[in-house]
């Protein structure tokens, strides 16, 4: 076992895909430009634009990112469904196929865990690619809240919405 990962034992469940990113960013030598933990008192500012951009929030009113994908209205268009099957390193390559955005520009992760990441698609998709087990629900959203992939790991599937 991994040094950092003998320490994650005596952290909370919540803070073990954290520590992982950052293992992998470092492993990777990720520019911290390119991605990185977005400010933590700005935290909740992004996860309730999303909520209230993508949930039905008249309904499910606590803002919550747990199983947020069983609440998402009924309006949004549904662009397409990509199952895990294919592989998870194929399932997200076909986020920059299946939602049509300037990929110059950053964009959100969102973990269920309630970590918040900004960056660029291609350097969230190599730290995706090496996480191993750890991640559960997780949402690449642009700024504008305007579209979104959400991947659901009950589900093994990411699946992309418009407004």
């Amino acid at each position: 076992m991994e040094n950092w990962r003998e320490h994650l034992k005596d952290k909370p469940v919540k803070y073990w895909i954290r520590t992982e990113i950052e293992e992998i960013i470092k492993e990777k030598s990720v520019d911290r430009k390119r991605f990185y933990e977005y400010s933590k008192t700005k935290y909740q500012k992004i996860i309730n634009e999303f909520y209230y951009a993508f949930a039905d929030h008249k309904k499910y009113p606590k803002v919550e990112l747990n199983y947020c994908w069983l609440h998402f209205r009924q309006e949004l268009k549904k662009i397409d469904c990509i199952s895990e099957t294919i592989g998870w390193e194929c399932m997200l390559a076909k986020i920059k196929e299946r939602l049509s955005y300037d990929w110059n520009k950053k964009v959100y992760l969102i973990l269920s865990d309630g970590w918040v990441y900004e960056g660029y698609i291609d350097n969230i998709i190599d730290v995706l690619e090496e996480v191993d087990g750890l991640l559960e629900d997780f949402y690449i959203v642009t700024p504008q809240f305007d579209k979104f992939a959400a991947y659901s790991d009950d589900g093994q599937c990411l699946v992309f919405y418009e407004k």
